[in-house]
């Protein structure tokens, strides 16, 4: 074990050697082989102010009330440099909600463990008021008294330990445990047969365990990982229970089951059992695999028996995952390269099936939970070949099958069994020396077993979910790489799309969308660079509606997102570091509905989004080892959604009369200065 040490601690020192020989003794380099070899450690502590109470902002970070916050980061890194122990300590935002730490400590090619600590708060971004009670717990009273404005959020702490250990010839465990605890409040509500809709706040108190624990092997030709992936999830609530309201009415009479209390999620827990690896045959073929096994349940106890069989008090689930993935890269010619994969997945879902209720017969419910087993075969074959004149050919197949449950009992029309084939090839040629280029074309056809529609339904409609409708796609790609000198580079990308979907009815007629990004960086002086870069994003999707009797209706579903950004940093004098960024990003969802069903009472208006962000930072060096830094970020966001401009909880009985609602423009500025003292 000694030995090992020392070879590890001496592969810095010829790493340092081999980039001294490389570069030279300039002080540039002498700075990179310094890090390299006995990286620096730094604590930053400061303050920040925000200037307005903003809800989209500091969502998940913490920074959403107008105030001081305190500022602090701190990395802590020591090394022996005779037994290669390192000792290191990492925090970030450490006077935020936002908060991580982690503490590590090792020794080069020998042992490791590390702990760590993550906390992310998550604020709803609507405003809440009303007069629900017992927000937090898990028995509320609806239409209670007063109303109050309420902003619900969620703080989530994570905890992780974990470790490895070199066994020797090439084996080696790790270990890693995570806890993850998340409370708080989130938007809810319920919709009881004797109201419309009523406003709730589910309680969060849920624990996330996971175990993951790994045996390695590393070998001049196989490489093996073997290991167990244990999930556990306990939820504080199993039931929101309700009250009545000030005038006495139960919130009750759903059929033959009672509104009074809310089943949250179930407890569950799963485990996976794994094998994978690779195996180099020859310098230019190599195989790899993966067999997984997972087993997953649910058997947390029902807040209430079922009617029909008193006996049963969970719902027993299981699931049982195989998976099964094996690949192939090989190079049999000099000028040929070939890679083939294929991949198996099964689930089997085991849960026992029971009549829960006893309805009367309908299309759509007859009180038996159903099983959802589900079978994915996916395959893909491509080669690549050099062709004269510095062109290279790629091409491909690609595989996917899709096996599925269907029951006669259904809402939707569905298929027991969907496959999509598709061709793809791709031609690349270095056109100069400072210009690189690609051209792909990508054609896919999904078909399946008969569609098996809804029973009651005319043949002539039915609606066709677009994951299962046959469709033709077409796609074309294109890359482009630009170097005109040095100091100055631009990479262009391009996509586009055709979808011709071929079922009719109900459901999606045809796609079109297409996609373009363009980003560059110069360097106009010896430190001084300018970069920017802009993207297009657009889809469409058209939907038709024919029926007996009916007038026609279309809907020209369309989102375009249109973005860009720009930045500059650099050096004033020998003490002062300067830069900024500024984006802008703009989304736009049109629902276009036209058609003589359509009346001017059902028009949907566009909805967008606009976000626009400035950063800019000064960095002054005081000393060697100590600056001082200033930021400030001014954002700003704005939104026409009027699904949120004002919603009401309306409901006859109880009378709930909650609201929600959201700043349509939200402008804030931040502003922080932080110091920062630096060592070896």
């Amino acid at each position: 074990m000694r030995n090992n040490i020392k070879v590890r601690a001496v592969s810095l020192n010829v790493i340092a050697a081999s980039l001294i020989a490389a570069f030279g003794s300039a002080q540039a380099q002498d700075d990179v082989v310094e890090r390299l070899i006995r990286p620096e450690s730094s604590v930053s502590v400061g303050f920040g102010y925000l200037t307005e109470d903003v809800a989209r902002f500091g969502q998940y970070s913490g920074l959403r009330d107008e105030g001081l916050y305190g500022l602090a980061d701190v990395k802590l890194v020591d090394r022996d440099d005779a037994t290669g122990r390192w000792l290191r300590l990492d925090g970030r935002n450490l006077g935020l909600d936002s908060r991580s730490l982690r503490f590590e400590h090792s020794i080069q090619g020998n042992w490791k463990y590390f702990l760590d600590y993550d906390q992310t708060p998550r604020y709803s971004q609507y405003e809440v008021r009303t007069g629900l009670q017992g927000i937090g717990h898990d028995f509320q009273r609806v239409n209670g008294v007063p109303m109050r404005e309420k902003r619900l959020h969620t703080d989530r702490e994570a905890l992780s330990f974990g470790g490895q250990y070199a066994l020797g010839n090439g084996w080696d465990v790790r270990l890693k445990l995570k806890q993850d605890i998340k409370q708080g409040d989130r938007l809810y509500g319920g919709y009881p047969v004797n109201a419309k809709h009523i406003f709730l706040a589910e309680p969060i108190d849920h624990t996330m365990r996971q175990i993951d624990l790994v045996l390695g092997y590393a070998g001049s030709r196989l490489q093996l990982s073997a290991g167990y992936y244990g999930s556990f999830f306990d939820n504080g609530n199993s039931a929101l229970r309700l009250a009545t309201n000030p005038a006495g009415t139960q919130i009750t009479n759903l059929g033959t089951a009672r509104f009074d209390r809310i089943a949250l999620a179930p407890d569950n827990y799963a485990h996976q059992f794994y094998l994978d690896g690779g195996y180099t045959f020859t310098p230019t073929t190599r195989a790899n695999f993966k067999i997984a096994k997972s087993f997953a349940y649910q058997d947390d106890s029902f807040i209430e028996r079922s009617v029909r069989q008193p006996r049963v008090d969970s719902l027993d689930g299981k699931l049982e995952t195989t998976l099964v993935q094996f690949g192939l890269s090989a190079r049999p010619l000099q000028k040929l390269s070939l890679v083939a994969d294929w991949r198996y997945e099964n689930r089997d879902d085991r849960t026992t099936q029971r009549r829960y209720f006893d309805p009367a017969a309908s299309r759509t419910f007859n009180g038996i939970n159903e099983t959802r087993d589900f079978e994915v075969n996916t395959g893909k074959l491509e080669a690549r070949y050099m062709l004269p004149a510095g062109f290279k050919l790629a091409a491909g197949i690609d595989y996917d099958e899709k096996k599925r449950d269907a029951y006669d009992v259904r809402l939707t029309s569905t298929r027991k069994r969907t496959e999509e084939l598709g061709y793809r090839v791709e031609l690349s040629r270095s056109l100069s020396d400072t210009v690189n280029g690609s051209v792909s074309l990508v054609q896919s056809e999904r078909s399946g077993s008969r569609l098996l529609t809804e029973t009651s339904t005319a043949t002539s409609y039915y609606a066709v979910p677009y994951h299962l409708a046959d469709r033709d796609r077409e796609k074309v790609r294109m890359r482009l790489d630009w170097m005109p000198i040095e100091v100055l580079s631009f990479q262009l990308t391009a996509d586009a799309f055709n979808d011709d979907y071929k079922d009719g009815g109900y459901g999606i007629d045809k796609g079109r969308g297409s996609f373009w990004s363009v980003d560059g960086t110069w360097v106009f002086a010896a430190d001084w660079d300018v970069h920017g870069w802009a993207s297009r994003e657009y889809s469409r999707q058209v939907n038709q509606t024919r029926g007996a009797g009916n007038a026609d209706w279309l809907a020209n579903l369309q989102v375009q997102t249109e973005a860009f950004g720009v930045g500059l940093k650099g050096k004033v004098g020998s003490r002062w570091k300067l830069g900024g960024d500024l984006s802008y990003s703009h989304n736009l969802n049109q629902y276009g509905l036209t058609g003589a069903a359509i009346t001017p009472a059902m028009a949907i208006n566009d909805v967008k989004f606009t976000v626009t962000t400035l950063k800019l930072f000064a960095e002054y060096e005081m000393r060697k080892d100590l600056s001082l830094r200033f930021d400030a970020v001014h954002d700003q966001w704005s939104t026409n959604d009027w699904q949120w401009a004002n919603f009401i909880y309306t409901s006859a009985a109880p009378a709930d009369g909650t609201t929600l609602s959201q700043d349509e423009t939200q402008e804030t500025t931040f502003v922080g200065v932080t110091m920062r003292y630096k060592w070896r």
